[in-house]
């Protein structure tokens, strides 16, 4: 199947008008006057970028307000950006960027902090002189490519779902048997259905792979509520930090918008972007092999393919770190033992963690700080689990693959720890919450009250060095 000509139609001259792209970009007027350098904007990265650069001034400003606020500190004394931003994880983080893994320079255990975030750091510092604000700058980078492609997941999600009397879920190309592929709609067969010819310069890749469509005014209320819902969860101070959490998003989420499109190559690459920042990776790694064979199924292809390689390419980080680590401490469970010996876990059955969580969690002996910790912990067992069940009803085995897995890894431990942030990078979570937004009104104003407040009590508490996760 070809997809059709998205050429841009002749004027009255018989002349092509020249594409710009900027048809739902407020306030540009006609299109391409004066605005030609936006065509290689995607549009979902204009639709975006604004909101995402608003809500990361707003984060550091109301660190910086409530830091002086909170002080009584002579006021030459008082923690600038870096100081406020530096907690935690962070320096961690940090010493494996500048000295890297088993340096005689510290004596953490920092074989549980996978090596792509560091990475990034180490580039980003040769900009930016400080550290802290180096790995800000690399979650600022990555947190924009990640609500741009859950901007343009929604708008594929939603268009289908107008376009479309399936219940199934979306499949975002068409493929040629003889090798080529075009967005369309899930189970249409007609090239941008219900987005409007998406131009060629709203993201057009090298070698015609096309990751951004165009949406419909109707679509862009659903997909800004799924941008704003990872914005406003409870958690998203760590998207502002120098946490991996980010750069996670940033790849895992374009590489699953790659692979609704059946561009598995560049699926599998940027998949291996994501197994190389965290262990959530490795869940991230099954989801898309199971993404992978119901789309080839749904699409009536053999599932015993070329495209089927690039499976192979997530694991590969993985594989690397480990064989890193066996060379330089002699162990193949360096992961496993740095856990054991630096955080007291093991791995368990997920019910003798939730015994030893919900212990916690009711202490009265132990500061707020904990409590809420440990509360936190066990909800986040309990989003994972029901979001699981929520994405294998609506028959998103591939998404629930991810998230399935995810959450027997994150609860498979002695105790629970870290969860939260797991949940905060699975991106399904908030399509879902868009689509049944969409479906009942009153979600959307719920989850913003609900969640802002409680997100700027953690913005406040980790910039002041309490414990949140």
């Amino acid at each position: 199947m070809t997809v059709p000509s998205e050429d841009p139609p002749p004027d009255r001259t018989g002349r092509a008008q020249p594409d710009s792209g900027l048809a739902a970009l407020p306030g540009s007027g006609a299109p391409g006057i004066g605005r030609t350098w936006l065509n290689w904007i995607p549009q979902a990265v204009r639709a975006t970028l604004p909101i995402w650069f608003v809500s990361r001034v707003t984060v550091i400003v109301l660190s910086l307000a409530t830091s002086r606020a909170l002080s009584g500190q002579p006021g030459a004394d008082l923690p600038g950006v870096s100081a406020l931003w530096n907690r935690w994880d962070v320096g961690l983080f940090t010493k494996v960027a500048r000295f890297g893994y088993e340096s005689p320079m510290y004596t953490d255990h920092t074989e549980v902090d996978f090596p792509g975030y560091p990475i990034a750091m180490r580039f980003a510092h040769l900009f930016i002189g400080d550290w802290t604000v180096a790995g800000m700058a690399v979650s600022f980078v990555a947190g924009a490519v990640a609500v741009a492609a859950i901007w343009q997941m929604q708008i594929d999600d939603t268009s289908a779902a107008g376009a479309s009397t399936s219940t199934g879920p979306v499949v975002s190309a068409s493929i040629d048997r003889s090798g080529g592929t075009g967005p369309v709609s899930a189970g249409t067969g007609r090239a941008a259905a219900g987005t409007g010819q998406a131009r060629g310069g709203t993201g057009r890749a090298a070698g015609g792979i096309r990751l951004w469509a165009g949406p419909g005014d109707q679509d862009r209320r659903a997909a800004d509520f799924a941008v704003l819902a990872l914005l406003l969860f409870p958690y998203a101070v760590f998207l502002c930090a120098g946490y991996s959490e980010a750069i996670f998003l940033g790849f895992a989420t374009t590489s699953w918008l790659a692979a609704r499109r059946q561009h598995w190559w560049l699926a599998g690459l940027l998949g291996a972007g994501a197994a190389s920042t965290r262990v959530t990776g490795i869940p991230f790694c099954v989801g898309l092999a199971v993404q992978y064979v119901v789309s080839r199924r749904r699409a009536g292809l053999p599932v015993f393919a070329t495209s089927g390689l690039a499976l192979a390419l997530p694991p590969l980080p993985v594989l690397a770190f480990v064989t890193y680590l066996r060379v330089r401490t002699g162990r193949w469970d360096s992961y496993a033992w740095a856990m054991r010996v630096g955080w007291h876990r093991d791995i368990d059955w997920p019910w003798v963690g939730w015994r030893a969580t919900w212990h916690g969690a009711f202490d009265a002996s132990q500061s707020s700080a904990w409590t809420w910790f440990w509360r936190g912990e066990m909800a986040a067992v309990v989003v994972g689990v029901v979001l699981t069940v929520a994405l294998v009803w609506s028959a998103r085995l591939g998404e629930a693959a991810f998230v399935g897995v995810a959450t027997l890894l994150m609860s498979s431990s002695n105790y629970y720890a870290s969860g939260i942030r797991t949940i905060l990078v699975a991106f399904p979570m908030y399509l879902l919450l868009a689509r049944v937004a969409t479906r009942c009104p009153w979600v959307r104003p719920a989850y913003i009250w609900l969640c802002a407040p409680v997100m700027a009590a953690f913005v406040v508490a980790f910039t002041q060095g309490q414990w949140v996760d």
